[in-house]
């Protein structure tokens, strides 16, 4: 991939390279601020300047394509590689969609293209197939699919371009900083015990959760219909990941505006990076975030219980007893009072999170008899509550596991149809991805992971649409910090 540069920037506004026909044939244009293309193929180096592209004339659609930037553990902006597609008329805090473009593949552009339509809300002017977009390490390729409807090119001036977006993300992290209140670092330990408790007595008092038989908080918690989720999945002691979530589209613009609940699918502790299994440092400070958060945002942001959510002996990776080493280090750091406090909370979290749009838990559905009133008492039952933070998805070698007939039984326990997405974290489906939809050819389910070291998948609610959003992972602890301490 050839990383773009001024200059090579510089060289797009004054011309198009290799603009090659159906038969390879190559010439050299000369454009002053726009090119419409016909049937030829375009390519040229990757610049950093920003592209507006106007596909089907003058009432068509406008897009704007630039290279995707991120942030640096010194607070710079270096490109992924990558390139975006969106629609610039979005407005900056309202949650959108967009396309990647990563080096070696092709992207085609049009009304018929899956996740497209709707996602991009083509007219009529658009063709089925309209635009094909093709990066490598020459460059972008363009080739115009639809030759009658018409595709321009113009390129906008740096100032919409990808270190803008960079800054903006910068405020936001320095506006969450102050927002929490606190940098990411150990607290006293009074100070963490005076955090945990808040959090337990909010969970006490939430309306949304339904307390059970015994007047404890119930496993289920209701999201009001009025809030557009946005699910992160196991996290790992990842505190970057959940940074790059809280910095990246309008999510804390959302959350600010009271739109948006952002809810965490169980597993934020207990690192699974090879070789740090045992450190649970970050594994503390990542819950600290997430009580801060709970406590900033109250009935918005929540936390559902996984497997990993314990201090049991059975809680192990790669041969780390994760479960007993995660109960000695909260009483080694942060005192007996601490670990009890975590032990509380651990009574009192939910298990499912639902509303008329959605349900979610840990691990995956029951595989058998469910219903709302045994979910909301599931701290009686042992088996109902193994199965929500350990069920894995049903595969020709795990025979035992859960399967579409299952989602539909969830579903049903809460009265929804077929078509409310059911979305799961716990397990990874590949080692290369984190996020998968549609997962084991079940319509509607979703599954999300959080603890990937290079990307962080989420599926968020726009409006009536569900969003697939991946971003690329960036070293922002240290930026928080720094923003905190200006």
């Amino acid at each position: 991939m050839n990383f773009p540069t001024k200059k090579s920037s510089r060289g797009f506004l004054r011309r198009f390279s290799d603009l090659v026909d159906e038969f390879g044939v190559c010439e050299d244009i000369e454009i002053a601020g726009s090119v419409s293309l016909g049937e030829a193929k375009v390519r040229f180096v990757c610049p950093l300047a920003p592209i507006l592209m106007q596909l089907g004339g003058e009432q068509g659609k406008r897009l704007q394509l630039y290279p995707e930037p991120m942030l640096t553990a010194e607070g710079g902006t270096v490109p992924s590689g990558a390139y975006l597609i969106e629609d610039p008329e979005n407005p900056a805090d309202i949650l959108h969609g967009f396309l990647r473009l990563v080096p070696g593949d092709s992207l085609v552009l049009g009304r018929e293209e899956e996740q497209q339509q709707d996602l991009l809300d083509y007219p009529e002017t658009v063709a089925a197939h309209h635009l094909r977009i093709k990066l490598t390490p020459e460059g972008l390729t363009l080739k115009n699919l639809a030759p009658t409807e018409g595709s321009c090119l113009s390129p906008l001036a740096p100032k919409a371009g990808w270190k803008p977006a960079a800054n903006l993300r910068l405020a936001k992290l320095e506006r969450l900083a102050k927002l929490l209140g606190a940098p990411i670092a150990e607290p006293s330990a009074e100070e963490a015990l005076a955090l945990i408790e808040g959090v337990i007595a909010w969970i006490g008092s939430d309306p949304n959760q339904p307390k059970d038989a015994k007047g404890r908080p119930g496993g289920v918690v209701n999201l009001p219909p009025g809030l557009d989720p946005v699910f992160v999945g196991d996290l790992h002691a990842r505190l970057d990941n959940l940074l790059v979530v809280l910095t990246q589209n309008a999510i804390l613009e959302g959350l600010e505006a009271g739109k948006v609940a952002l809810v965490i699918i169980g597993d934020a502790p207990h690192p699974d990076e090879e070789g740090l299994e045992a450190f649970m440092g970050t594994s503390m400070l990542l819950m600290d975030l997430i009580f801060r958060l709970q406590l900033a945002f109250p009935g918005q942001v929540y936390y559902l219980r996984g497997n990993h959510d314990s201090f049991s002996e059975e809680i192990s990776k790669q041969g780390v007893p994760q479960g007993v080493l995660w109960e000695h280090a909260l009483r080694d750091v942060r005192g007996t009072a601490y670990f009890e406090a975590m032990t509380r909370l651990y009574q009192r979290l939910p298990y499912v999170a639902t509303s008329p749009r959605f349900v979610t838990c840990h691990a995956g559905p029951p595989t058998s008899t469910v219903t709302r009133d045994m979910l909301i008492n599931i701290r009686d039952n042992p088996r109902l509550e193994r199965e929500v933070t350990r069920v894995r998805l049903r595969k020709p070698n795990s025979p035992a596991g859960y399967g579409p007939g299952d989602i539909k039984r969830l579903r049903n326990a809460f009265g929804l149809g077929s078509q409310v997405p059911v979305l799961v974290g716990h397990t990874p489906l590949s080692c290369d991805d984190t996020l998968w939809l549609e997962a084991g050819g079940i319509k509607n389910h979703h599954v999300v992971f959080g603890a990937h070291h290079e990307w962080i998948g989420i599926v968020a609610l726009a409006g009536q649409r569900f969003l697939p959003l991946r971003y690329p992972v960036e070293p922002l602890t240290g930026l928080y910090n720094r923003a905190f301490a200006s």
